[in-house]
This record gives C-alpha cells, structure tokens and sequence, in this order.
C-alpha cells in the first residue's frame, strides 16, 4: 500500500538525542515524525544508567537551558548524585547522575507522546530519499514506506550495522537483546559519507542480593544535592541508594593475563580503541 505521510521534520532514532531534537522541532511549530525501532523503547538506557559526568553534564547543562528535557527528567529521576573532580578546580567539576532507568523512559515516553505536532512511528529507516538536487525529501523504511520531509535529523546511536562481541562470539545487535538497524549505514556510504564505529564494553549485571557487602568500601551521595535543570520546580530532594567501591586482586590480575587473546581487542578480531572515561577492565 501507499500512504502518503508528509512532516516538515523527521527524526530517526528515539533515544535521548532523538527525544530532543523532536521535542524542540515540536515545539517550534514544526510538524515532526519521530520514528524509532521500538516505541517501548524510547529513551531508555542501556548499560550503565547515568546521566552527566565528564563534559557531558556542561552538555545536559546546555539543552536544559535551551528548553530541552533531559536535565529535568533526570532530576526527578536520580537514584545518586555526586560531583565529580572535587579535589581539582571548579572548571573540571562535573555533576553525575545514576538513574532509575525505567522511571526515566517511562516519563520521557510520556513527554514525547503528549507533545503536539509529534508524532511517533516504529520503524526502520533504510534509506535517504533524494531529490533531484540532492536536496532531502523523506526516508524509506525497511518494509517500504515512504515518509516525506525536507529536513532529516539522525539520532541513530549504536543501532547502526552495530554488533555485540562476547568473547569470540559476535551477533547484529543495536544494544544487548534488541535488534541492530540495517540499510542505513550503506546508504549513507553510497551518498559519499565516511563512516566508522565505536566502541565500548559492558560489564556483567550482579544481584545486589548475592553480593558480600562487608569488604566493599561504600560510596554515598552528596549530601548538598545538585541539579542538571535551572528550574527550581525539579529541585526535589528524594532517597538515594549508596554506591561500592571494590578492588581486583593479584588473582583476577592472573586470570585477566591468562585469558587476554579471549577478548576482542587483545585477540585480535576487532580494531578499536575505548571510551577514555569507560576502560574495559582488561585495559585498566
């Protein structure tokens, strides 16, 4: 079948860029599609659920000021806060979040989806549609439809061509137990741009219940909390949880060194370089 869906702006990925850039075309009176691969999905965080940190909270700083959303949403959401680099100058001090990363998503979805002039499609983008100019005119999806605009916003993440590396083993995965997006990647090649990928590693999930807290060094909020958002209205205090700090041993140095050509990067099947802030433990 052929519908045909015209927007002024389209955005392509739901996470927390995506969720802002359609917010602020939204709010702009801009009539916006924002397609994600999966609408139960939207905003939500994968890995480590944090907010801020090193250059990234003057980042969420920036878009709370310029009327975004993340800054707020991660106020009413915290589960600890601290400000990093205390024992340095003020210009390096950075405000971290961990967050409850299903509270989170559930009210940035609920943001996204009461916003007027946006609206929300799952789909998978797989192709820029060009004119005759080369000007923008709309995207393709896998199943094929068309949606049309002449403006086009990626906010793809790691959905793109992205895989998953567990030793030796690899698998299409845009993040752990959802699909990786296909077509894209390609397409923007074909249209002459350079592409490449980044890299990070994840590590393993443990039951709070199994764990010996007794040898583990407690880690607590900041008692004089800070906030992300410049409206007081966000600025409610509520419990947080306490963080623990542990150490390796001679022996997990051992079994690191033993089994160093079973990792991706020290084995030689993947090519990268890590994120500075987030080293594997094999690199730290």
């Amino acid at each position: 079948w052929n519908i045909d869906e015209r927007f002024d702006v389209i955005v392509v990925g739901g996470g927390h860029a995506g969720c802002e850039a359609a917010l602020a075309s939204a709010r702009l009176g801009a009539k916006t599609l924002l397609l994600t691969l999966n609408i139960d999905k939207i905003a939500w965080q994968p890995c480590n659920p944090a907010v801020g940190g090193p250059a990234k909270s003057q980042l969420v700083h920036e878009v709370d000021a310029l009327g975004g959303e993340i800054g707020k949403v991660a106020d009413m959401c915290y589960l600890q806060k601290r400000v990093l680099n205390t024992s340095r100058g003020p210009a390096v001090w950075a405000l971290r979040a961990q967050t409850d990363k299903r509270e989170y998503a559930m009210r940035m979805k609920n943001i996204v989806e009461s916003t007027a002039n946006l609206c929300i499609r799952e789909a998978m983008v797989t192709d820029i549609l060009l004119g005759k100019n080369d000007n923008v005119e709309g995207v393709c999806t896998f199943f094929g439809m068309n949606f049309y605009a002449p403006s086009v916003v990626l906010t793809t993440g790691t959905f793109m061509s992205g895989k998953i590396w567990v030793g030796r083993t690899s698998m299409p995965a845009g993040r752990a137990g959802e699909s990786a997006s296909h077509g894209l990647t390609e397409n923007l090649q074909r249209l002459g741009f350079e592409t490449d990928r980044l890299k990070t590693g994840t590590p393993s999930r443990v039951d709070l219940r199994t764990v010996d807290f007794s040898g583990l060094e407690p880690q607590h909020g900041d008692e004089e909390v800070s906030w992300f958002s410049f409206d007081p209205d966000f600025h409610i205090e509520r419990e947080q949880m306490c963080c623990y700090l542990t150490r390796t041993t001679k022996r997990t140095h051992q079994l690191i060194k033993d089994n160093l050509h079973e990792t991706p990067t020290y084995g030689g099947w993947v090519e990268a370089k890590g994120p500075r802030y987030c080293p594997a433990i094999e690199d730290k």
